[in-house]
């Protein structure tokens, strides 16, 4: 039996903490199910077929151009979904899902990640929805985790009356050397309390 390919081999370690999360839970998925069933011997042979091998190169190109064109439509869609429609600069490479923690109000935000710039800055794009509009002289603040803990300011805000806003960050930081993100008050009596997280 051989041994499965080690996952950092065949992927990386370039992609943000939760791409990679998701390709790990598929590489072991497949590793589960194993190898497929040998071919059965009835068809190891593909019997001839009269079309022309001209044809079957033109069905082949128009169902490559229409793979193609679905992932394309499907990328803009996401795209368009969390990026700022107001903005033609803004293209986001990867969405951020954030919710409450258990037992904290019920909110949630989606962190939108640009393309990386010539200098190493990262734009981010933070859509919130459901914090409660806080006293004079306090804000909410996002932060990266490493190991459950906070390492890396990335951004204060405030909300609306309807617990919504829409902010944007630049960060130079490494995305890999961190685990998660995290929302939290400015309050830090007695302690910062974490009101979203992925």
């Amino acid at each position: 039996m051989s041994t499965p390919p080690d996952f950092r081999d065949l992927v990386g370690d370039e992609d943000t903490p939760e791409e990679l999360a998701k390709l790990r839970r598929a590489h072991d998925m497949l590793i589960a199910a194993g190898p497929p069933p040998e071919l059965s011997p009835r068809i190891a042979d593909a019997p001839q077929t009269s079309e022309p091998e001209s044809h079957v190169h033109r069905w082949r190109g128009r169902a490559a151009f229409g793979l193609a064109a679905a992932v394309a439509a499907a990328a803009f869609g996401v795209g368009y979904l969390v990026g700022d429609h107001g903005s033609s600069e803004y293209h986001s490479i990867a969405a951020i899902p954030m919710h409450a923690p258990e037992g904290a109000q019920p909110a949630k935000a989606s962190i939108a990640i640009g393309e990386r710039d010539s200098v190493g800055n990262w734009p981010l794009l933070v859509k919130v929805n459901g914090l409660d509009p806080l006293p004079k002289g306090q804000w909410y603040e996002l932060y990266l985790t490493r190991k459950g803990q906070l390492a890396a300011y990335c951004g204060s805000f405030s909300v609306n009356d309807t617990g919504r806003t829409t902010v944007q960050f630049s960060i130079p930081y490494h995305l890999k050397r961190f685990d998660g993100w995290v929302v939290t008050t400015s309050e830090k009596k007695p302690r910062r309390q974490v009101l979203l997280t992925t």
